[in-house]
C-alpha cells in the first residue's frame, strides 16, 4: 500500500485520519496484554481492510501512558505532522507502514518510543503473527514505566523520611 504524500500531509494536518482510543490501567495491561491490546490492533488492520490510514491508542487512566498503533509514511508520531512534512514533502509517494508507539513522560527523557512493526501490507491477515511481537515490545515498556514508577515512590518515601518535623509554636 502506497500514500500519495499531499494527500497524507493534508488529512493529518486536517485531523481526517480515523482512530480509536480505548482505555486500560497499567496492572490489566501487565497481567494481559494480548486481551487488552488486541482491540488496538484489529482496528488498524480494519482500517487498512478499508484502504485507510488509521490509529487506536490505550490511554491508561492510572498513569500517564498511551500506547498507538499508527499507520504512518515515516517514523514520527502523526502529531509532528509539520516535522513530517518538512521531511517528505518532495516524495510523490511512500508506502505505508504500521508503528507502534509509547507517549509518556515515563518511558524515557524524550517521552516517546517509536519503532516499526510492518507494511501495511504485511500487516494486513497477519495481525496474529505481528501480535505476539508487538505484545514483547508493550510487556517491555511497561515494565520500564512500572520500574520508574517505583523508583519515583522510593524517591518521595526518602524525601519525606529526610524532611524535618514542623514545629508549632507554643505560647
Amino acid at each position: 500500500m502506497e500514500k500519495d504524500v499531499t494527500s497524507f500531509i493534508d488529512d493529518a494536518t486536517n485531523e481526517k485520519i480515523d482512530g480509536k482510543t480505548f482505555t486500560g490501567k497499567l496492572d490489566d495491561v501487565a497481567a494481559d496484554i494480548d486481551g487488552v491490546m488486541k482491540p488496538v490492533y484489529n482496528y488498524i488492520e480494519a482500517q487498512l481492510n478499508l484502504g485507510k490510514l488509521g490509529y487506536a491508542e490505550l490511554k491508561l487512566t492510572d498513569a500517564d501512558v498511551a500506547i498507538r498503533l499508527e499507520t504512518n509514511l515515516i517514523n514520527l508520531p502523526l502529531q509532528e505532522i509539520k516535522r513530517i512534512s518538512k521531511m517528505i514533502s518532495d516524495e510523490d509517494k511512500l508506502p505505508v507502514n504500521v508503528y507502534i508507539l509509547m507517549i509518556s513522560p515515563l518511558v524515557n527523557a524524550s517521552g516517546l518510543r517509536i519503532d516499526e512493526v510492518s507494511s501495511a501490507d504485511d500487516y494486513i491477515g497477519h495481525v496474529a503473527d505481528y501480535a505476539k511481537t508487538m505484545n514483547e515490545w508493550v510487556a517491555q515498556h511497561i515494565e520500564a514505566v512500572k520500574d520508574h514508577l517505583a523508583q519515583e515512590a522510593e524517591r518521595e518515601k526518602e524525601t519525606h523520611k529526610k524532611a524535618p518535623a514542623k514545629r508549632t509554636a507554643k505560647k
